[in-house]
């Protein structure tokens, strides 16, 4: 559970940051969805950019998945600054 925030988490320096992502984490289907993606990309990236010799075909590969990962980090810090921000304010 830790390690699947980890990646996120580790950027936060800030503790209140910390408390609120995994607030967020808990408390946001979509949002966990994310995040639980981000980390299995991540666990595939890693496995393919051991590979040796790298085929096209698992070039290809990585470039998409690191596309995919890409994009849901910016989802997961949109979301998470929003619900910061709605937390500042309500």
């Amino acid at each position: 559970f830790w390690m699947k925030k980890g990646l996120f988490l580790k950027e936060l320096t800030n503790e209140e940051d910390k408390r609120l992502f995994t607030e967020l984490y808990e408390s946001d289907e979509k949002f966990k969805e994310w995040v639980d993606r981000h980390y299995e990309l991540n666990v595939k990236v890693d496995k393919l950019e051991k590979h040796n010799p790298m085929s096209h075909a698992l070039e290809m590969e990585l470039e998409n998945l690191k596309r995919e990962k890409l994009k849901l980090k910016d989802l997961i810090w949109a979301k998470f600054n929003q619900y910061k921000q709605q937390k500042a304010v309500g």
